[in-house]
């Protein structure tokens, strides 16, 4: 057969590349740098269309039934960013999980040598180890991409925390029996934004007493 690269150089035809991705997976996983190339060729070129298919996804479908589409579409991704040799050492589903880390955390992709760049993967304590790509299996990349993609909870200060406290007091204590009166907090931007909810409009008066009551009380937590 062939060599890959040479063969895309004599402009191989649709049907003689989806007859060579079926005798690839047919020789087994060492191939998936090449069918990767293959189907990144088609894709490109857009020889499906050209062929009469509505697209690459609908030609493969046919043509190639031992792998699924987002197998080869994980073998092309790979092919893609790493050159086949990176490919056969790491193998093609660990380079995927590495390629949504690096997109979830902006770093930039070592596509020569991968194994040295440092992934911060969480552990079952909730501590954060920085290990080396080349030690990391794809559970962990996962995990370590769910990490980054969850952005850290925004805490109030303890200045307006405290504030909050003595908001809540004293309108629970205003509006016991009166109404459901309820409050909510976030911060944005560095400011802490208040919500005031379900307050009767014959009740505004006293709303505006309970928070005057609570901007009075002396915010001892604040020091804390």
């Amino acid at each position: 057969m062939a060599v890959i690269g040479q063969a895309i150089g004599t402009d191989m035809t649709l049907e003689e590349i989806g007859d060579t991705i079926n005798s690839l997976i047919q020789q087994g996983n060492t191939n998936q740098h090449q069918i990767g190339t293959l189907y990144n060729h088609v894709v490109d070129r857009k020889l499906a269309e050209v062929a009469g298919y509505k697209n690459a996804q609908v030609y493969f479908s046919r043509k190639v039934k031992a792998v699924s589409q987002s197998t080869l579409t994980v073998y092309g991704t790979v092919a893609r960013n790493f050159p086949e040799a990176i490919c056969t050492n790491f193998g093609v589903y660990t380079l995927r999980a590495l390629l949504r880390y690096v997109e979830a955390t902006g770093m930039v992709l070592d596509r020569g040598n991968p194994g040295v760049m440092v992934i911060d993967v969480p552990q079952d304590d909730g501590k954060v180890v920085a290990k080396p790509f080349a030690e990391c299996s794809v559970d962990e990349l996962e995990r370590a991409t769910r990490l980054k993609k969850t952005p850290p909870p925004v805490r109030v200060p303890v200045p307006d925390k405290a504030r909050l406290l003595f908001f809540e007091d004293s309108l629970l204590r205003n509006f016991d029996g009166v109404a459901p009166v309820r409050l909510s907090s976030r911060s944005e931007d560095g400011k802490t934004l208040l919500s005031v909810q379900d307050v009767p409009m014959s009740e505004v008066a006293r709303l505006l007493k309970a928070l005057q009551e609570g901007m009075n009380a002396e915010p001892t937590l604040a020091a804390k």
